[in-house]
């Protein structure tokens, strides 16, 4: 006899007997919780409505179709109909969430950021939908009206269905199983949108099939995401679990110089970085320690110091790397390959760290003399200091930031978003990643405006450009629309829009550039487009200047952009993105900077 799980009155597709109706995906997503979830989503990605259609809601739609009113647990977190649907959606959201934070792909050139970006924030949402879906094969039994035994390989449930969990089932088989659904989940489409980063397919693959160890920053926000939604469904503080550090920072170190011996440097080579003996694996210092320095940078890690010094004292507190002598960590080595020979400052790592007890590479055929202690670490060079100075220069003061609401649902996932309110999930505006920003001109934004993002609205004719006292308005008008329909990106490394002290910054004179090219026609006329926005009184004025500027902490240097901040965020749309925490609001410049030639 079966036990029916699903013992709530009031469902509107139970039958009496204790069968449940199969739904379309689209229906299951019609309740108002996760229809908010998915709007989240849209909110958080640059896609346009067709390409977010395609390639975010279709997954997310068979994906409801396939696990139905499945729960996610039989008496743990989610165990009730419907739950590993919510399951999924809540941990599609934390998980772009927590994605705000890193830049990805990680180590890649900004151009490179921008456009692969969104393929990184989808996968996130792939990962929280494949992560647990193959219980629906090995932990739960489907039974249909027939008296036939459904498994979801052969498609959704195509009649009335009851369900119990399997006794006996393996915790861990399900992670080993979740590629047989993939296919049916994400479809050929996505499963070729990944495959253009290969990098990414192969971390993606090893998330979902339980190799978390190799599955990179996707693993890690996967399990991240994962235990904020449990500890949501189990009373907990989700809060507290998204805030909570990922990992500490020895393994975090430990990890860069694996990835980086591994991927990125050149070993027992002339020219390389390193050289793998008996005894130890040699790295060049300190071009190995800038490297790990600028690559956990890339991702967002701002827990490492900047200083060298402090750098190689963390390293060798972690047994990361060998001593020469108390307090030393640099050694002075020679190397001979042949009749080439070179002198060299290098760290010593124990080759355990990188490879383990098995898969160590060749070690070095010529001869590696140890010569003692070598050069002091280095100290900061001018570029650095700025990089990793805590006051660049003095912020300005706070401005007045537009308060949330402070109506959270007590049930709902929602009230993890503070900047979010009930009012807020009306409009269609973005949030978009933090990512570092470059000084925007315009041929840097056309670059950063992919096809998928397309501003292709008519322009005006030449006529038109005469009429000057509308275009101020116009501009506002075309501001607007493209962030509410995701043309114009905002917080990317080349965005034209950034978020500093709860309000919106313009930077100029990309923005106006922009306008100019795909609304006017003509780059030249930006100057114009400038003053008459200036006339709208929408911007700050502080000690008499229009222009604010902004710098931008990078892995190895910081730089200025300069541009307009808006007194009102909400003018422009009602709902806010976090702030671009790469970003600092400096002090007004004395110099008048009013048109920003």
């Amino acid at each position: 006899m079966l036990r029916p799980l699903f013992s709530r009155s009031g469902q509107k597709a139970k039958l009496s007997d204790g069968f449940t109706v199969p739904l379309s995906g689209r229906a299951l997503l019609e309740t108002p919780r996760r229809q908010r979830m998915v709007k989240m989503l849209w909110d958080m990605t640059s896609l346009t409505q067709f390409v977010f259609d395609e390639y975010l809601l279709a997954p997310i739609r068979r994906y409801a179709e396939l696990v139905q009113l499945l729960p996610a647990s039989e008496s743990h977190h989610h165990a009730y109909p419907g739950g590993m649907l919510d399951h999924a959606l809540e941990m599609a959201c934390y998980g772009l969430r927590l994605r705000q934070r890193h830049l990805l792909p990680s180590g890649a050139k900004p151009e490179d950021q921008s456009s692969a970006g969104e393929l990184w924030s989808a996968a996130v949402i792939y990962g929280a939908l494949m992560h647990d879906v193959a219980k629906t094969l090995v932990d739960i039994e489907i039974h249909l009206e027939d008296g036939n035994e459904w498994r979801l390989w052969h498609g959704a449930i195509p009649a009335p269905y009851r369900v119990r969990y399997r006794s006996g089932r393996e915790y861990h088989l399900h992670t080993a199983v979740n590629p047989l659904l993939g296919e049916q989940v994400l479809g050929a489409k996505v499963l070729d949108w990944m495959m253009t980063q290969p990098k990414l397919f192969s971390l993606f693959m090893y998330t979902i099939t339980g190799h978390t160890e190799q599955g990179g920053i996707i693993a890690e926000l996967i399990h991240q995401a994962d235990r904020a939604s449990v500890a949501k469904a189990l009373g907990g503080d989700p809060v507290q679990a998204l805030s909570a550090p990922m990992e500490s920072i020895q393994r975090k170190l430990a990890e860069g110089l694996r990835y980086l011996v591994r991927e990125q440097f050149k070993l027992n080579q002339k020219g390389g970085t390193g050289w793998l003996t008996e005894e130890a694996l040699w790295l060049v210092s300190p071009k190995a320690v800038n490297e790990l320095k600028t690559h956990l940078y890339a991702q967002g890690i701002k827990s490492i110091p900047g200083d060298l010094n402090r750098l190689y004292g963390e390293l060798q507190a972690h047994g990361l790397i060998e001593e020469v002598s108390e307090g030393k960590s640099v050694w002075k080595c020679d190397i001979v390959d042949g009749e080439w020979k070179q002198s060299f400052n290098m760290i010593k790592v124990p080759s355990t760290l990188i490879w383990g007890v098995e898969g160590k590479p060749e070690s070095f055929r010529g001869k590696l003399t140890i010569k003692g202690e070598g050069a002091p670490e280095p100290k900061m060079q001018p570029e650095e200091l700025s990089t990793t100075s805590n006051e660049p220069e003095a912020p300005a003061k706070p401005l007045s930031k537009v308060s949330p609401s402070s109506d959270t649902l007590d049930d709902d996932v929602m009230a993890l978003f503070p900047e979010i309110s009930a009012e807020d999930m009306q409009e269609s505006e973005k949030v978009q990643i933090a990512g570092t920003p470059e000084p925007a001109n315009s041929s840097e934004l056309d670059a950063s405006v992919s096809a998928k993002n397309d501003d292709s609205r008519p322009k005006s004719s030449t006529q038109d450009v005469n009429n000057n006292s509308d275009l101020g308005k116009r501009f506002w008008q075309w501001l607007k629309m493209g962030v509410a329909d995701h043309s114009i990106v905002i917080n990317d490394t080349k965005a034209p829009i950034h978020t500093v002290e709860g309000t919106y910054f313009l930077v100029s004179p990309g923005i106006f550039k922009r306008f100019s090219i795909k609304v006017l026609g003509e780059e030249d006329q930006w100057k114009a487009v400038q003053k008459r926005f200036q006339k709208l009184g929408l911007h700050i004025r502080t000690q008499g200047q229009n222009i604010h500027n902004v710098s931008v902490e990078g892995p190895n240097k910081t730089r200025q952009l300069k541009g307009y901040l808006i007194k009102d965020p909400r003018e422009l749309s009602q709902r806010i993105p976090p702030d671009n925490w790469v970003l600092t609001l400096l002090k007004s410049q004395k110099k008048k900077d009013e048109t920003d030639e």
